[in-house]
């Protein structure tokens, strides 16, 4: 169990938004209730959007949307978060088209399968696909779930992609780290919506290993591109995050960590809430116009 006083680790801003944001939570938890409810949520939390033109396309099967950025010089790949189970294109709009205005850069966002309905490894397969069938400058970013395919592809494809940026990344077993047990009742999401999640993603499969299921199964850390990891102090994935950066640089390569405190896993769904959680979001844009600009060594 967690000891860690949240009353204290997070402001009144953070409060007042987890307030709001429960008022959302359906009664009856079912699967088919809660992704209403998220839904319901980002929908009625969407601040004014800003005048970004969008298209809906499918690429190698899988729907996506691609909004046009001002100095697109490079291609953001976005993967939502949501366990593997809950998230969509719109949940994610204004999150998406907020980054393509204040990065310049164009967005990608795909909406690929969710379990139970299409388990593991059915969303790997469609993020696959998607950068398969890209040829362009290519930086690929998610945040919880979607960071976990924004890494496990960029480990498959390492030569193709040009950087990468995970946020709140889940990038290992339920209960592998520390933060999983300092934080196992941090506000949205506990140990125990984790342990539930990967279990609607294997839907009675033996848990694989491999780096395609959870990054941090791999071995070989070799020849990444570089990479910007940005953690929340109070969340139970914080340590698997730190893990990554550290494991990245260890192998040669090149990675920041931006570690955010005073948050919580969910943090960009509050960044019009909280005065912290858009300077994190801020980061997070600051980083990805980073990746954009990052040139190879010429020897």
């Amino acid at each position: 169990m967690s000891d860690s006083d949240y009353n204290v680790l997070l402001d009144a801003e953070i409060h007042g938004y987890l307030a709001y944001n429960a008022s959302f939570m359906p009664d009856d938890p079912s699967l088919e209730n809660i992704r209403k409810a998220y839904l319901a949520f980002s929908l009625e939390s969407r601040p004014p959007l800003p005048e970004i033109s969008f298209v809906d396309a499918e690429i190698a099967g899988v729907p996506t949307r691609r909004y046009a950025g001002k100095t697109p010089s490079a291609l953001v790949v976005y993967f939502h978060g949501g366990g593997f189970v809950i998230g969509n294109l719109e949940s994610h709009h204004a999150i998406c088209m907020e980054m393509c205005e204040k990065t310049g850069l164009d967005v990608l966002a795909v909406d690929y399968r969710l379990a139970p309905e299409h388990p593991w490894p059915a969303h790997f397969d469609d993020a696959l696909a998607v950068v398969d069938a890209l040829n362009e400058k290519l930086i690929l970013a998610g945040d919880s779930a979607g960071a976990t395919l924004a890494a496990s592809v960029t480990l498959k494809r390492r030569e193709k992609i040009r950087g990468h940026m995970l946020i709140y990344p889940w990038l290992d077993v339920p209960g592998e780290h520390e933060s999983y047990k300092t934080h196992a009742e941090a506000p949205v999401l506990t140990a125990q919506a984790l342990q539930d999640f990967e279990a609607l993603r294997l839907s009675g499969q033996p848990r694989p290993k491999t780096p395609d299921y959870f990054p941090l199964m791999g071995d070989d850390f070799n020849n990444l591109p570089p990479s910007y990891i940005s953690t929340a102090d109070c969340d139970p994935l914080c340590d698997e995050g730190t893990l990554y950066n550290t494991l990245h640089i260890f192998s040669g390569g090149e990675s920041v960590l931006m570690e955010e405190s005073g948050l919580m896993h969910g943090h960009l769904q509050a960044r019009h809430h909280s005065a912290r959680a858009m300077e994190a979001f801020e980061h997070i844009c600051e980083g990805l116009k980073n990746l954009a600009a990052w040139e190879k060594p010429a020897f």
